[in-house]
């Protein structure tokens, strides 16, 4: 009888360490990075009005790179809000945006910061300062820099009005 409670109590120490080591191992390890790593530019669509910023919806937008194949927008419905890559390795991103029928060219100019610090976990990400925009005109009537800082955070930075 004293010999079974022997054996009980070392299988239940047995059991109870082994939890204990699985436990305390899941619990050290690294931390996660939580954090959007996506940096990219927001562009938000607006009727030019003297008093209010009335956002604008296009039926059928197209957006690509200057020199680019590849379409970042390819007949897309309803926009009314952009979400453009700057690139990192260069300090100007030109777009062709083509809303509808009418088509424009989109120049931004920006300081690169490539050492924009998150967190431990997820490291650093190349964050931009936008410097100046240039545009045509033909659907686009003006542009204004609302938030100039692009880092990995929902901000609008640009308004593209339209008459």
């Amino acid at each position: 009888d004293v010999k079974m409670k022997i054996i009980m109590n070392c299988k239940f120490t047995t059991i109870f360490l082994v939890m204990f080591l699985l436990l305390s191992a899941s619990c050290t390890s690294t931390e996660e990075c939580r954090e959007d790593k996506t940096v990219n530019m927001k562009i938000g669509l607006y009727k030019k009005t003297d008093l209010t910023n009335t956002s604008i919806t296009v039926d059928s937008f197209w957006v690509n790179g200057l020199e680019k194949d590849s379409f970042l927008y390819k007949n897309t419905k309803s926009v009314n809000t952009l979400y453009l890559p700057l690139n990192a390795a260069r300090s100007q991103s030109d777009f062709i945006l083509r809303f509808n029928d009418l088509t424009d060219t989109l120049s931004v100019f920006y300081t690169n910061n490539d050492a924009y610090f998150i967190s431990f976990a997820c490291g650093c990400i190349a964050a931009h300062n936008i410097d100046e925009v240039i545009t045509t005109h033909h659907f686009i009537d003006s542009v204004r820099i609302v938030q100039r800082e692009v880092i990995n955070v929902n901000a609008e930075h640009i308004k593209i009005f339209h008459n």
